[in-house]
């Protein structure tokens, strides 16, 4: 850490900092290990909508509606104090190196140096010039090594356990703004989850851009990983991020279901369309045979696992037919939730290149996936009256005497109750369904 009187004339008005995340976990992630760094330098986090010093926007790039979206806060900033820092990181800034030209941007950063910001803020509060470090990141080979960094308003902690993608699927733009796959090292991520549930955190997160493809320098795999953590006699509970189907061996399904006291049984595996046409077109290396015979084989060893995916509606040249089948395969799987994105075109992708449908046409198509889903997702919570799930609480509506928190199967479960529940594990009794989540009683 920086000596703060040998920098207070330095940092005379830099005294404050709000930051603004767009995107996934690992840019969440990334966030709270920047905000971590500028308070232990002696700044004070103050709301995004406040007068701040420093602005920080943490920019996101995978739809054309993201990219909207952080320009929307990068200006936003600029009105808040026209005045303050406006620093600007992430995917967006990464493929986009003339943001500068459009925006009133200080300092422009990707998806590298987010770890150096303080340092920039240092070197631009000296020199009052503006800042531009993006690196090609598909040459960059090392992982970022950082400490671990719980989300503040939650009583999970996160680790990021590789970064990047090696997987050019022909409508995305992540190998371009986040680089080829680089992982954490094993007996790192071990040690760090080992300290993070000696401090009191009962469920620990794993996350990254490629996460089932985790592959350190000594050659250890995803399952050596999960291996590993299912040998560490503490308790606590793990979550896995984001997987892709086609990375997931027997292996690793016989561990994490045949252990759900120490591996949460919610799988988020990636689907992107339920059509094999377009699955082709998307260069997205399965089937919907494969991808099924996953998910019956997750259930055959455990029926109460809840699956969540994510899905893209309207991918160029979609017929109608296509539409149909994913339709039908939807209904085959039944997810408990997707996140659903209507195909926005990245330059620089091939499907770039690809005719696109009609914008009338992917909001009807957009409309029928979401009302499945809604459908499907109602009838999973209902199944669950009478059920009794461990939860994990995380906070209180400060409105009522609600706590709410998160099953294993990652239904969210609200109880009432005088006393504080904060990270407090308990069994809960399920008896309705609330319009955002279970309603039930703690069991003695």
């Amino acid at each position: 850490m920086k000596n703060l009187n040998q920098n207070q004339t330095q940092l005379q008005k830099i005294n404050t900092f709000a930051i603004h995340t767009l995107g996934c976990k690992v840019n969440l992630f990334e966030s709270n290990v920047i905000r971590n760094d500028l308070l232990l330098n002696g700044l004070v986090e103050v709301p995004f909508d406040s007068k701040a010093d420093v602005y920080i926007i943490n920019t996101c790039s995978v739809t054309n509606k993201a990219d909207s979206k952080s320009k929307l806060y990068i200006r936003k900033a600029s009105r808040s104090n026209k005045n303050g820092i406006v620093v600007v990181a992430g995917c967006m800034s990464q493929i986009n190196k003339d943001l500068m030209k459009e925006l009133k941007i200080d300092i422009q950063i990707g998806n590298k140096f987010k770890y150096s910001i303080y340092d920039l803020l240092l070197n631009y509060s000296k020199n009052k010039e503006k800042i531009l470090k993006i690196e090609n990141l598909l040459k960059e080979k090392t992982f970022e090594k950082n400490e671990s960094i719980s989300f503040k308003e939650n009583t999970r902690a996160f680790i990021k356990i590789q970064d990047g993608c090696n997987f050019m699927c022909s409508y995305c733009i992540i190998p371009f703004s986040r680089g080829r796959q680089r992982s954490n090292d094993l007996q790192i991520i071990i040690s760090e989850i080992e300290k993070l549930v000696d401090e009191g955190f009962k469920e620990i997160v794993l996350t990254g851009v490629n996460t089932a493809g985790f592959l350190d320098k000594d050659k250890n795999n995803f399952f050596d990983l999960l291996f590993s953590i299912n040998q560490i006699k503490k308790d606590f509970r793990v979550r896995v991020s984001s997987v892709e189907p086609f990375q997931i061996n027997d292996k690793i399904v016989n561990l994490i279901a045949s252990n759900p006291n120490r591996f949460c049984q919610h799988w988020h595996i990636c689907l992107q369309s339920g059509s094999d046409s377009v699955l082709e077109k998307m260069n997205r290396r399965y089937v919907t045979s494969e991808y099924e015979q996953l998910i019956n084989k997750i259930r055959a060893i455990n029926p109460n696992t809840l699956f969540t995916t994510d899905y893209i509606v309207g991918f160029p040249s979609e017929s109608e037919n296509d539409h149909l089948e994913s339709i039908n395969f939807l209904k085959k799987i039944k997810f408990f939730d997707m996140h659903i994105f209507p195909y926005s075109k990245r330059v620089g992708t091939k499907s770039s290149n690809y005719k696109d449908i009609h914008d009338a046409t992917k909001k009807e198509r957009f409309k029928s996936i979401a009302a499945l889903n809604f459908a499907n997702k109602f009838s999973i919570l209902k199944s669950k009256i009478g059920n009794e799930l461990e939860v994990i609480f995380e906070h209180k509506n400060p409105s009522d005497k609600y706590y709410s928190g998160y099953s294993s199967e990652y239904c969210r479960v609200f109880v009432k109750s005088e006393y504080p529940l904060e990270n407090k594990i308990y069994k809960v009794k399920i008896q309705k369904v609330l319009a955002d989540g279970l309603f039930g009683i703690i069991q003695s």
